[in-house]
């Protein structure tokens, strides 16, 4: 092969390679790191709300489904603070073992479309003044809580 025949075809060659390899850097160098995985908002969100006396209380839980689709059917799980035992439920089907309580929708309020709320009730031995459970689960996943 001539060297010479192809020197200036060689510079063009280096210097375009040179260029690439610049670019190709400088776009690492400059391209952001992928940010970190937020955390998955919540598909749901709950309000709490309690009356009573020191003996018993009724308590409604108001589910508003925040995730941007409709729900078909739907499992509430939380748990119900030491001294505190479910008796009753209703609009929705609960079981309770031990501290762990479970709704589970009915055929008339299993689909909750987004932005649309339902609401279930129980009756409870304990103290109404006695903490809020500390976290609500639909269909296993974390709501947010805070006022309806």
């Amino acid at each position: 092969m001539d060297l010479n025949r192809y020197h200036k075809h060689g510079e063009c060659i280096v210097m375009h390679r040179s260029m690439a390899v610049v670019a190709g850097l400088a776009a690492a160098l400059l391209t952001p790191s992928a940010p970190a995985a937020a955390a998955d908002p919540a598909v749901c969100h709950v309000g709490y709300v309690t009356n009573g006396d020191p003996w018993s209380f009724n308590g409604q839980i108001t589910i508003t489904n925040t995730s941007g689709l409709t729900l078909y059917g739907w499992t509430l799980r939380f748990a119900l603070p030491a001294g505190q035992t479910l008796r009753s439920g209703w609009e929705a089907t609960f079981t309770v073992t031990g501290q762990e309580v479970t709704a589970k929708s009915l055929a008339y309020n299993s689909d909750v479309l987004s932005g649309k709320s339902v609401s279930v009730g129980f009756h409870a031995s304990g103290d109404v003044k006695g903490p809020y459970p500390a976290e609500f689960r639909i269909n296993d996943n974390l709501c947010t809580t805070g006022p309806v």
